[in-house]
């Protein structure tokens, strides 16, 4: 488990700080619409249709990741056809969730289940809002984010069922908290952020601990760009977090990344591919710069399509420089151009 002591901002310089997952409850679906991603709004066509007059939101006070209910009114009872409203909060929405809920004909208020990020690491006052067709921003509802106690819940682990895959391949991924979950399940937030090369692990923006667990998992693709490289993907809640390596070689037998970081060890990952590999395999690699460092061999275990390996630049190492790596296996050898920097 990691703290982070940084702080992020409050207020609309939060960008993407707060999710909401918008699903209508007992309010029904609009005709040839679906909860969370509707259609567009309605263009008014009277000037009796209502407006959002008020909004809550409970509990008022939340734990980061935790659920609660938004409720909006009207001011009169929706028209024969419904009403959609429109949904905003001071974030940017992105297409995860739904920006709009439906209220039946007849209904003066409809209430729903949202979410709010789990990547939260100091109490937020945040104002959600509605407007109804031809109406500006109403407040509709206040709600107080608490970040979870990190002596009492947090990120445990984060970690994948293989080290090494062939890109396009699938990982199946693990996040475990330090206590289990309370009543609703906890909201943990997922990043495929990639520390090197075009390695991008496709997690989901958010997965949800069930109640009294500690655990839950889930099977994403991974990415990448031709090129050995690693993509380093973390799980947050509060100010708490993990991340964990994966790598991805291409089909065939190559080496890499193509960057040395002066003072300072990188990972480089060599990969078979999709060749056989019942018994293991072991590469024997080089490097033609002073000052840059490998192993004289790498072992790649039976049934992996690859191996990660330290790559180490001297402190007095000169940036800019441009040296090769080589890996030979098997017969067949293979290079990777890499330069020098910071």
């Amino acid at each position: 488990m990691r703290l982070s002591a940084l702080y992020r901002p409050v207020g609309a310089a939060a960008v993407a700080v707060a999710l909401l997952t918008i699903t209508p409850v007992a309010a029904g679906a609009a005709p040839g619409g679906r909860p969370g991603k509707p259609s567009p709004s309605p263009t008014p066509t009277s000037t009796t249709m209502p407006l959002v007059s008020r909004g809550t939101v409970s509990p008022a006070t939340i734990s980061a990741g935790q659920p609660a209910t938004q409720t909006v009114t009207l001011s009169g009872p929706a028209p024969a056809d419904g009403i959609w409203v429109s949904l905003y909060a001071d974030v940017v929405y992105t297409t995860f969730v739904g920006s709009q809920v439906y209220v039946p004909a007849g209904r003066s208020s409809v209430s729903f289940p949202i979410r709010l990020s789990a990547n939260v690491a100091q109490t937020q006052v945040r104002t959600l809002y509605a407007q109804a067709p031809g109406q500006g921003l109403v407040p509709a509802g206040t709600v107080t984010v608490v970040p979870a106690d990190p002596a009492v819940q947090g990120i445990k682990d984060l970690r994948f069922d293989r080290r090494v895959v062939v890109e396009g391949q699938t990982v199946t991924g693990t996040v475990e908290l330090t206590a289990p979950a309370t009543a609703g399940g906890l909201n943990v937030d997922l990043s495929p952020n990639s520390a090197y090369g075009g390695v991008q692990v496709g997690l989901p923006q958010l997965a949800v601990v069930p109640e009294g667990a500690t655990t839950v998992s889930f099977t994403v693709p991974v990415r990448g760009d031709g090129e050995p490289a690693e993509g380093n993907p973390s799980a947050h809640l509060g100010g708490t977090w993990d991340s964990a390596p994966v790598a991805a070689v291409p089909p065939t037998f190559a080496v890499g990344p193509g960057f040395v970081r002066v003072g300072s060890t990188v990972t480089g990952v060599v990969g078979i591919g999709t060749a056989s590999n019942p018994d293991g395999a072991r590469v024997a690699l080089s490097v033609d710069l002073a000052g840059v460092g490998v192993p004289a061999t790498v072992d790649i275990p039976a049934g992996s399509p690859g191996a990660v390996f330290p790559i180490v630049g001297a402190a007095d190492l000169p940036p800019a420089r441009i040296g090769t790596l080589t890996a030979t296996w098997g017969g067949q050898t293979t290079t990777r151009s890499f330069v020098t920097g910071y």
